[in-house]
C-alpha cells in the first residue's frame, strides 16, 4: 500500500531563511515522527528582496532530511506592488501543476494564509484530487496587509475576496496562530474547523536559558524586539523614557530601514534620550544571550495578534507589558504573566510607577510556570494530532 505525504508549502519560509521558521520547524518534527515530507518554497527571500544563489540552496539541501524544492520566482521590491501579486499568481499556478499530477487521495497539504492566490489554487486542487489541505493561518490579508493609499486598499481587498471566497468553505481544517484569526475564517467560510496554535518558541534555541530571580535595582530593564514597522508605535514608551531616567529601553531588530525609524530617531535626538538603545538585527542564536538579563518585554503593536515576540519574551522567562486592547494583551492578562495598558504614555508611566519587585518577580514565575506549553514541541503535537 503506497504510504501518505505531507505536502508543506511555505512560499516565504524555509531552511533557507533566517527570519519565520514555523514551516521548517514542523519539518523537521513530522521526519522525527516518521513521515514523509515534500516541501516546496521560492528562491525568492521576502526579508531582504533578494534571490537565494545556487550555492546558498545547494548547501542548505544537503543532508536535510526531507525532499526541498526550491521553485524559482518573479520576485519583487515592494511588499505592495503588482509585481507581487503577479509573482504570488505564477509560484501558486506553477505548483498547482506540479501538485496535481503528484498527489493522491490520502495525502495532505499544509499551507500559510497567504497569498490568497495559493489558498485558491489549493482548494480547486482538493476539487480535483481529493486531497485533504490543511491551512496555517498565520497571517489575514486583506486585513493585515497595510496599504494607506485608500482606492488601492479598496482594490487590493476585492482582490482577495475573488479568491478567499470560494476557497476556504473547501479545506479540510485550519490552525489559527491568535485568537482573532479564527474570525476572519468565520468571514469567509462558517464550517471549516480550525484550532488554535500560537507560534510558540523553539526548545533548541532557547534551552540553556536560565531561571533568574529579579532584584531590586536602580535601573529598570525593558526591552522591545521589533523593527520600527507601521505596526510598531513605540512614541509611547519614548515619552515615558524621557520624563523617567530610572528606565532603560533596549530595541531589537531595528537596522534604520523600518517606516518609523526616522520619526523615532528625531523624537530622541530632539529630546536628547539617553536612556534607550537600538540595535540591529540580531542573529536568531544570539536573541537569548540579549534577553536574558533584561527585566521586562514590552509590546507596542497596534495591529490583533500573537507575534513571534511575545514568545521570545516568555523562552526568556520575561514579564510582559502590552499596550492596547488586542490578542496579545488577553492573552498576557488571562495568563497572568504581565499587564496591559491602554495605548498611551499617561497610563504606561503610571503601570511603570506602581510596580515593584514583588510583582515583577510573581509574573516572572507565572512565565516560568506555563512556558512549556508554548514550546514548540507541545505545539507539533498538537499539530499532529490536527492534521491525522
Amino acid at each position: 500500500m503506497k504510504k501518505d505525504k505531507l505536502y508543506l508549502i511555505g512560499p516565504t519560509e524555509s531552511i533557507l531563511t533566517k527570519r519565520g521558521n514555523r514551516f521548517p520547524n514542523m519539518a523537521q518534527f513530522f521526519i522525527e515522527q516518521g513521515e514523509e515530507i515534500t516541501y516546496y518554497t521560492s528562491n525568492f527571500y521576502h526579508a531582504e528582496k533578494r534571490f537565494f544563489s545556487k550555492q546558498e540552496i545547494k548547501a542548505a539541501t544537503f543532508n536535510l532530511g526531507y525532499d526541498l524544492n526550491v521553485l524559482g520566482v518573479l520576485g519583487y521590491y515592494s511588499n505592495v506592488s503588482p509585481r507581487r501579486v503577479i509573482s504570488n499568481f505564477l509560484f501558486s499556478l506553477r505548483l498547482f501543476f506540479i501538485l496535481l499530477f503528484k498527489v493522491s487521495k490520502q495525502d495532505r497539504i499544509l499551507l500559510p494564509s497567504r497569498p490568497v492566490e495559493l489558498i485558491f489554487f489549493m482548494a480547486m486542487l482538493k476539487r480535483i484530487r481529493g486531497v485533504k489541505i490543511y491551512l496555517d493561518i498565520q497571517d489575514i490579508w486583506p486585513d493585515a496587509l497595510d496599504i494607506e493609499n485608500k482606492r488601492k486598499k479598496k482594490i487590493f481587498e476585492i482582490y482577495c475576496n475573488i479568491y478567499l471566497k470560494p476557497s476556504l468553505k473547501y479545506y479540510s481544517g485550519s490552525l489559527h496562530v491568535a485568537p482573532s484569526f479564527k474570525l476572519w475564517l468565520r468571514r469567509y467560510a462558517k464550517n471549516t474547523p480550525s484550532s488554535l496554535v500560537p507560534l510558540g518558541w523553539e526548545n533548541e534555541r532557547w534551552i540553556d536559558v536560565k531561571s533568574k530571580e529579579h532584584h531590586e535595582s536602580a535601573i529598570l530593564k525593558l526591552v522591545c524586539v521589533a523593527q520600527l514597522q507601521h505596526q510598531i508605535d513605540i512614541m509611547p514608551i519614548l515619552k515615558v523614557l524621557r520624563k523617567n531616567d530610572k528606565l532603560h529601553l533596549t530595541i531589537l531588530g531595528e537596522d534604520g530601514t523600518g517606516e518609523r525609524y526616522k520619526e523615532v530617531i528625531n523624537y530622541i535626538n530632539t529630546h536628547n534620550i539617553q536612556n534607550i538603545e537600538i540595535l540591529g538585527k540580531i542573529e536568531r542564536n544570539a536573541m537569548v544571550e540579549h534577553l536574558e538579563d533584561k527585566d521586562i518585554g514590552i509590546l507596542p503593536m497596534i495591529t490583533s495578534s500573537l507575534p513571534n515576540k511575545i514568545f521570545d519574551y516568555m523562552a526568556a522567562m520575561l514579564p510582559i507589558i502590552v499596550l492596547g486592547d488586542n490578542d496579545s494583551s488577553n492573552f498576557v492578562v488571562e495568563n497572568n504573566i504581565g499587564w496591559q495598558c491602554n495605548f498611551n504614555s499617561e497610563d504606561l508611566d503610571v503601570l511603570l510607577q506602581s510596580l515593584n519587585t514583588k510583582e515583577i518577580q510573581s509574573k516572572k514565575n507565572e512565565v516560568v510556570l506555563i512556558r512549556d506549553n508554548f514550546s514548540r514541541n507541545i505545539l507539533h503535537k498538537k499539530i499532529k494530532d490536527i492534521i491525522a
